[in-house]
């Protein structure tokens, strides 16, 4: 039973055809796609329909999306025309039933399986790949290829609850036995689904995990793979960590300045040039409210973006002028004042302002929580050579 994992493996077509639609859907309330973008996407979306006969998919793509100009008639081809594939896939798993064995069986309900994950409602793609899972020669290997493929169907509907269970079932069938290659790919598939949850953190810690193995191109190209690494860790590290994860990453480097803005996104902020950090922030929008994995968290995010610079800059003073921090930030002091009065009140920045004299003061408790966190790093590090110490000397 073969499945279309590996380094060779194409972008899922149904994962494809579901970001185009979002995009597009996207684009019409907002000017984010040029025309001619629009157009290519549209054009692409309606090849991957049309080929794939992808019936369901396109009666609700359509409804929202009639630049994709598909008829009644289209539609009613689509039908007609997976009847006739279904009949014959049916065919062939009756011959191999008969006439085979338990391994022909097999093979001829994953291509069921596959081509309802295409064609089918979610619920009837379900129950053809959980037939599958229940034939009794699956090897664990198997189950876990079976179950990532189960987990692409739940991105592909976006069923967060689905996808929570297979990866559940993911990690159980790990402990049995999961090889290598198959536990980083689990990684990448986790660290997807926890971003969709706005659960950058262990996002991070995933995808981070994988960034010299990542092989997972069925879900997405290497280099917005790293682009969901940056986005994820860049709230999450500390500076050191982003520093030795992101900024000297060679594999970073290597595809990062394919996606506009995102190296001036990745170095400004760690270089204190916060104007043109807000400015990549500006950069990388198109691409983050897009992307059907993170597009609803973008406000949530450029907010943490905000946060997490300003609380940088005031790390370095005691105190500032707000005339000096707005420039260096490239904006208002009204736009700042009504920004860090926000931040200060919800206590997402330590911080207070007077604004007769014009002046934000970093609170002591920042400056007590930056040396608790340099004391935890210097003792962590400590540790570590302690450890390497010990080992080298067989203590």
């Amino acid at each position: 039973m073969e499945f279309d994992f590996g380094e060779d493996a194409v972008l899922d077509l149904g994962l494809e055809a579901a970001q185009l639609n979002f995009s597009l859907v996207y684009a019409k309330r907002s000017a984010i796609l040029s025309k001619t973008e629009q157009q290519e996407s549209l054009a692409r979306l309606r090849e991957i329909l049309v080929q794939e006969d992808m019936v369901t998919f396109a009666r609700a793509a359509v409804a929202v999306l009639p630049e994709l100009k598909l008829s009644p008639a289209d539609l009613a081809k689509m039908e007609q025309n997976n009847k006739d594939k279904s009949k014959l896939l049916e065919d062939e798993l009756k011959d191999a039933e008969e006439n085979h064995g338990e391994i022909e069986v097999m093979e001829a309900l994953l291509n069921i399986a596959n081509f309802h994950y295409l064609t089918d409602t979610k619920a009837g793609a379900m129950e053809k790949y959980k037939k599958v899972s229940e034939m009794k020669l699956i090897s664990t290997g198997q189950l876990i290829d079976l179950t990532l493929k189960q987990i692409i169907l739940g991105f592909f509907w976006a069923d967060y609850e689905y996808i929570e269970q297979c990866l559940e079932e993911g990690e159980k069938l790990m402990e049995k036995g999961g090889d290598w290659e198959r536990r980083n790919r689990l990684k990448v598939y986790r660290g997807l689904y926890a971003m969709m949850s706005r659960d950058f953190k262990t996002a991070s810690e995933n995808f981070l995990s994988a960034v010299a193995t990542f092989t997972c191109t069925e879900l997405c190209s290497y280099s917005t793979f790293i682009f969901y690494t940056i986005v994820t860790s860049i709230t999450q590290l500390d500076r050191v960590s982003f520093k030795k994860n992101i900024i000297d990453s060679s594999q970073v480097r290597a595809v990062y300045s394919e996606i506009d803005a995102l190296p001036e996104f990745v170095n400004s902020l760690y270089e204190t040039r916060y104007r043109d950090f807000f400015i990549s922030i500006i950069g990388i929008h198109p691409k983050i409210s897009t992307d059907r994995y993170i597009s609803e968290h973008t406000d949530w995010f450029v907010r943490e973006l905000r946060i997490l610079s300003y609380s940088q800059f005031l790390e370095s003073y005691k105190s500032v002028t707000t005339e000096m921090m707005a420039y260096e930030f490239g904006i208002s002091e009204k736009f700042l004042d009504k920004e860090l009065s926000r931040f200060i009140a919800s206590a997402s920045i330590q911080a207070k302002i007077d604004k007769a004299g014009g002046v934000v003061e970093a609170s002591k408790l920042l400056n007590s929580h930056m040396q608790y966190q340099e004391v935890m790093k210097q003792g962590d590090l400590l540790l570590n050579k302690v450890q390497l110490l010990s080992r080298l000397l067989g203590v």
